[in-house]
């Protein structure tokens, strides 16, 4: 007998609260991210199983969940970061994120290590520049996502620990607190120390 995906009724509630505007990208996200599983991605049978759900919600919205497994099937790939991929990592399991990362950086709790991960990165422009590839600062949402999805951490956790890291100096944003700022490094922020100094 078949295992049985236990739903997590978080997912399809904030998946449905998001009407006919869900992306398939968003939905996979939200599976990923609160769906507890102890191997990188997601089982196909997972997604399956939400899908079902979701297509079992009775709110009015019309998700074409049969078009959800076809767009992730049409975009899997073993390659490297590309916007607008899904990952193969193993066995039957899709993830948002490449193989690559989850082997860099699977489990890992420390948010320097992706940050440092993610702004060493050597992506083309069109694929790093939501990163902060290259050099640039981490949006502080990718970065909780990543950690949450890689690490497979709860992201309020990871938002804890970002905190933490903020207050020690470990990790630092731009002076201007936008709320998507860009985390970097210490030693990679000495810029933006000595242009508030002047100010």
């Amino acid at each position: 007998m078949a295992d049985v995906t236990e739903i997590n009724e978080r997912i399809v509630a904030e998946a449905d609260d998001r009407g006919g505007s869900l992306l398939v990208d968003e939905f996979l996200t939200l599976i990923e991210q609160y769906h507890s599983h102890e191997r990188p991605g997601i089982a196909w049978a997972t997604l399956e199983a939400y899908t079902e759900a979701m297509a079992g919600t009775d709110h009015g919205h019309s998700h074409d969940m049969e078009g959800v497994l076809d767009a992730v099937d049409d975009r899997l790939t073993d390659g490297e970061y590309r916007t607008d991929a899904f990952y193969r990592v193993g066995d039957d399991r899709v993830s948002v994120y490449p193989a690559s990362w989850h082997d860099a950086l699977g489990g890992e709790i420390d948010l320097r290590e992706y940050v440092s991960f993610l702004t060493n990165l050597d992506l083309d422009d069109e694929n790093g520049a939501e990163l902060g590839a290259n050099g640039g600062g981490v949006p502080e949402q990718l970065l909780i996502e990543v950690a949450g999805i890689v690490g497979r951490a709860d992201p309020e956790t990871v938002k804890s620990r970002l905190e933490d890291l903020r207050e020690q100096h470990e990790l630092v944003e731009g002076a201007d607190q936008h709320p998507n700022a860009r985390v970097r490094l210490p030693e990679n922020a000495d810029n933006l120390r000595d242009s508030s100094v002047d100010s």
